[in-house]
């Protein structure tokens, strides 16, 4: 028997009711978060395998809550809110669950103690709960030292994409039985109640209205000010709720672009934002949705305080005319009637863009053309732009309004666009040659596609079937 062992024979098993005092908030949510791991096998697949752990039809999940490690000399007690350990065939994996609900981050000091104790008793990972977003678990909201990162793995998940991927699967309703499903309703509905502490992320950071009045100001800013460093860091927040928000309204997966090097260091990710809001006073994202006809992109753009949503396709190469090329997109938007639609339209060679509203081009198809008829388009782009004044510097109305625009977006633009396929090849139309193809060497074939081989066996008297049946002759 481990160490770990020793401590988990005394541990309690998550329970889905747990009997904890009032004011243990976290203990109840996590110990009905684990309890329904273990039952729920979906739900464990995809969280764990986001975290890159695979759980398989075999494996075995067991959970545990108060669990208590003792210093050698008794002199501290760690007790991390939960232990999960998944038991294979050749192996097992455990990790350190801590949580924090509300308004509360996740301590810093104490989650790298604990991982101090993952590392001594065996442990493989630290898991980390709260209502801070993380792009990708493995970003995870709080500094971790280089020699602890290379002993223990660190996860950070948010209660609300718990929620979402629990939505999910209830929505698909594979793999599930009625009692799992269930549990499911139950969890999420404890979830969504105010009482269980899971909040979505609902505001900027509290340095965003300065900032906002600071560049309409023209004040520059330093790339390690708090305004810039705060207001990146909370805007990566608002990527990924918006990214679980459009999986809900979807039904799908919904995931942020980002480049590998963003994938693989967040620290990077988080310089190339602020440099970026430096440079031009923008916030951008893009979301990949699963058979949309192009990525998602969201721009916020701090001086002139408008959002805008903006997919991108490439004109119909078959058509060789403007017109028809820009006609092609229009019938896709038939039935879009909102003022704040431009389009644009990008063109061969140098030459800049060029843009109108869809009103315009609806009227008049020609406007986009701005005296290159000799040329098409390349490509376009179909975006709705919303300006929000005063509202745009509001910490609430901000995030408010551009979870209002990115869905209503997708659903009156983004769901109809469809991308531009080649056509297949059709059968030549022109006069069949008239004189014979060649079948195989020395072998033609006749205007009727009749070889002179296949005439031949044509007439030739058929042979006795082997068969057993007897031939008979006519």
């Amino acid at each position: 028997m481990s160490a770990l062992d020793d401590i988990l024979k005394d541990a309690e098993p998550a329970r889905l009711i747990p009997t904890v005092a009032e004011s243990s908030k976290e203990k109840r949510i996590v110990s009905i978060l684990l309890a329904t791991l273990s039952v729920v096998r979906p739900l464990a697949e995809q969280l764990l395998g986001r975290c890159g752990v695979r759980v398989g039809k075999t494996s075995g999940l067991q959970s545990y809550t108060e669990v208590e490690f003792v210093a050698d000399d008794g002199s501290r007690k760690d007790r991390p809110d939960g232990v999960l350990s998944l038991l294979t065939r050749k192996s097992r994996w455990t990790a350190l669950i801590e949580a924090k609900i509300g308004n509360n981050e996740i301590d810093e000091e104490q989650v790298q103690r604990y991982a101090e104790r993952a590392h001594e008793y065996g442990v493989d990972a630290v898991i980390t709960l709260s209502n801070q977003l993380a792009s990708l678990p493995s970003h995870v909201p709080y500094s971790v030292p280089k020699k602890l990162s290379n002993r223990v793995e660190f996860f950070h998940i948010s209660w609300v994409s718990v929620r979402t991927q629990a939505l999910l699967i209830l929505r698909d309703n594979e793999g599930v039985s009625p009692e799992q499903a269930f549990i499911l309703q139950e969890m999420v509905r404890y979830f969504k109640h105010p009482s269980s502490g899971v909040k979505d992320f609902d505001q900027m950071n509290s340095e965003w209205h300065s900032l906002v009045l600071g560049v309409r100001n023209e004040q520059q800013f330093k790339r390690s000010s708090p305004e810039i460093e705060n207001t990146a860091a909370s805007w990566h927040q608002e990527e990924r709720d918006v990214c679980l928000i459009l999986s809900r309204c979807i039904g799908e997966h919904v995931d942020i672009r980002l480049p590998r090097k963003h994938q693989a260091d967040p620290a990077f990710r988080l310089q190339d934002t602020c440099d970026s809001l430096i440079a031009d006073q923008k916030l951008r994202c893009a979301f990949s949705i699963p058979n949309a006809a192009s990525d998602l992109e969201v721009r916020a753009d701090l001086q002139r305080r408008t959002i805008s949503c903006s997919m991108k396709l490439n004109a119909p190469s078959d058509k060789k005319r403007a017109s028809a090329r820009v006609n092609w997109l229009v019938r896709q938007l038939r039935g879009v009637k909102d003022a704040d639609v431009i389009v644009r339209a990008f063109w061969p060679g140098r030459g800049g863009p060029t843009q109108a509203s869809l009103a315009q081009i609806k009227t008049d198809p020609k406007c986009l053309e701005s005296g290159r008829s000799d040329a098409a388009p390349t490509s376009f782009e179909v975006a709705m732009i919303r300006d929000l004044a005063g509202r745009f510097s509001g910490r609430r109305t901000f995030i408010e309004d551009l979870e209002k625009l990115i869905p209503e977006f997708y659903n009156f633009i983004g769901q109809n666009l469809r991308p531009w396929v080649p056509p297949p090849p059709s059968i030549d139309k022109r006069d069949p040659i008239q004189d014979t193809d060649i079948v195989e060497a020395g072998e033609e074939r006749s205007k009727d596609g009749i070889s002179q081989s296949e005439s031949d066996q044509s007439r030739a008297p058929q042979e006795p079937s082997d068969t057993g049946v007897p031939f008979v002759e006519d």
